[in-house]
């Protein structure tokens, strides 16, 4: 995974828009009705706006009669397992077995990386890759790209396929879409929900979705074991100039149970505080690598420093990984906020003088 700096102009060019267009869906319908066996693959450490999508759109080529495979590089977290249909997602992908399928269909991931290792990847190069994403720095690396930035979620773009594709929703579906827009927009507080996401959430519940279920599961309960890895980091946190942080070593993780990659939503819990500009928390995984969740108040852009280092994500939530050791990661991806975030204050400051 690169982490060499993105230029300015790079990073210019990534933030161009790229809203969803009728030829995209169009592209995306066409691949879809072609095939009969295709893989859905979500992003490593889920959320879920990436189990949501993956689900729901794997229930629906269901219904199309399609045989789809949905795969997860990383255990689904217990607390979606209301979803219907999340049993059947697998970790791994027909290892030393014949495996052919005719379309990869990647969900809510920024770039390959994201979508995690698989051992038969190698031999799908020929298979067609079809892109939805809603991410800010989505490198577009699909042959069918479904991607715009300015969604809710991934699952909003899902909906938005499946409508093009006159694909009826049932309750099942509902749930698995609604699930990704309220997770992803935080119960309908980020400054993307606009009136159409609303209106997308209205129909999901009149198609079946229970809209108290999914925020009391998704929202509202985390296991002991989360719980416990809060109290743990928080003996470790960090505060200096307006940024948070903690590190939550696999030693840490191990003495509390906890077994979910990512942070429990942690750092979406730091930025929360009233003296917090932005948050980091860096987890260490069992492979070695060090999973970083970036948050941000309005005003402040953490998605770029994410884009430094391989990773992706929005202005105000981002991530990526990269190689430990843990220390080591959290110095470089540290300095390089900081440096972010000093070139951001003085924009600011400059734009205020001026007004």
């Amino acid at each position: 995974m690169s982490t060499s700096p993105v230029s300015s102009t790079n990073w210019d060019s990534v933030k161009k828009n790229t809203t969803l267009k009728q030829s995209c869906l169009k592209q995306a319908h066409q691949l879809i009705r072609s095939v009969r066996c295709p893989l859905l693959i979500c992003h490593v450490a889920p959320d879920g706006d990436a189990v949501g999508s993956l689900t729901g759109l794997g229930r629906a080529l269901h219904q199309m009669g399609l045989e789809p495979t949905l795969a997860c590089s990383d255990p689904i977290p217990a607390r979606f397992n209301y979803l219907p249909g999340v049993q059947t997602v697998v970790q791994e992908i027909g290892e030393g077995e014949e495996v052919s399928f005719d379309l990869v269909i990647s969900l809510d991931c920024s770039d390959v990386e994201r979508m995690g290792n698989f051992s038969p990847m190698p031999t799908l190069g020929s298979t067609p890759l079809l892109n939805i994403d809603h991410h800010l720095t989505n490198s577009h690396f699909g042959d069918v790209n479904l991607v715009d930035r300015h969604a809710s979620s991934t699952a909003e773009i899902v909906f938005r396929l499946l409508e093009h594709m006159a694909i009826p929703l049932d309750a099942e579906i509902a749930t698995a879409l609604l699930t990704g827009i309220v997770t992803d927009t935080r119960g309908f507080r980020t400054s993307n929900v606009t009136i159409q996401v609303m209106e997308t959430a209205l129909r999901l519940m009149q198609a079946g979705a229970s809209l108290p279920r999914i925020i009391r599961h998704s929202l509202n309960r985390r296991s002991t074991a989360a719980i416990r890895l809060w109290g743990a980091a928080m003996s470790q946190l960090q505060i200096e100039d307006r940024v948070f942080w903690v590190s939550l070593p696999l030693a840490m993780r191990r003495a509390v149970d906890y077994t979910s990659n990512g942070d429990a939503g942690l750092a979406s819990f730091l930025v929360s505080a009233e003296e917090a500009d932005v948050a980091a928390v860096f987890v260490e995984r069992e492979d070695g690598r060090v999973e970083v969740g970036l948050r941000a108040v309005p005003g402040f852009d953490v998605a770029q420093v994410a884009l430094q280092f391989g990773g992706g994500g929005h202005a105000l939530a981002a991530g990526c990984d990269l190689p430990g050791p843990l220390e080591e990661a959290q110095t470089r991806v540290l300095l390089a906020l900081r440096a972010s975030l000093a070139r951001q204050r003085r924009s600011h400051h400059g734009d205020a003088r001026r007004a």
